[in-house]
């Protein structure tokens, strides 16, 4: 073979090599302010949590919760996937599994997969007057949420300067539900408060706008502690 013919031998693989590391992308740039996203990340809450059976029949407990992101990956999109473990514990000294969750940073949204729930928690910009569906990537209808209030707080004695309260949901007819639901951001630290309230009300004839909780869940988390292992 004369060295023309070897050059044309080469060429098909340098085509090929140069096509492979084109359909190659870098993953986003992660500039998740409110919540930063990288492996190694932990955030320890006190957690009150009170679930209801039935009237009168509920049991109220408080423990912690200690979330760390253990690994990442890229997905289809080649858009970076954490995962996140979370451990539940009685003292903080002995912690034991919990579940798995994802955050998925894709165009400036972070989105969040919990028991198969997806959830836009942030959107980028985030400013004073920011809403949207936290919902299309799931079959649920429209839930709006915006930012409720932005400032400073005061969690469980620690001063956070620069804070965002998403309101995830506001509805108490009084009568038959209640859902109020929201979580607070807090710059360069994360998710600092969750509050959930989902209630559903007695409506028998006997006791119908009484408000009294036929069942439902409270859980209201605040951080106590976090850092990067």
């Amino acid at each position: 073979m004369n060295g023309l013919d070897k050059r044309y031998c080469f060429l098909p693989f340098l085509i090929f090599t140069i096509g492979c590391e084109v359909l190659r992308e870098d993953p986003s740039v992660i500039t998740s302010t409110f919540l930063p996203l990288a492996v190694g990340n932990f955030w320890e809450y006190r957690v009150e949590n009170t679930r209801y059976f039935g009237e009168d029949d509920f049991e109220a407990e408080t423990f912690f919760y200690r979330d760390q992101i253990t690994d990442q990956t890229l997905n289809a999109e080649n858009e970076l996937v954490f995962w996140v473990r979370r451990q539940r514990s009685a003292d903080r000294n002995i912690w034991d599994n919990e579940k798995a969750y994802t955050l998925t940073f894709s165009g400036g949204r972070v989105i969040r997969q919990d028991n198969n729930l997806l959830e836009i928690i942030l959107v980028y910009p985030l400013h004073a007057e920011s809403s949207w569906d936290g919902n299309t990537y799931n079959s649920l209808p429209a839930k709006f949420f915006f930012v409720e209030s932005a400032g400073d707080l005061l969690v469980e004695n620690t001063y956070f300067p620069e804070t965002m309260t998403i309101r995830q949901s506001e509805e108490d007819d009084l009568i038959t539900l209640r859902d109020n639901r929201y979580e607070v951001f807090a710059r360069e630290v994360g998710l600092i408060e969750s509050y959930y309230e989902v209630f559903r009300y007695c409506s028998r004839n006997d006791c119908l706008g009484q408000q009294i909780i036929q069942e439902g869940r409270f859980t209201h988390l605040k951080l106590i502690r976090h850092g990067k292992e």
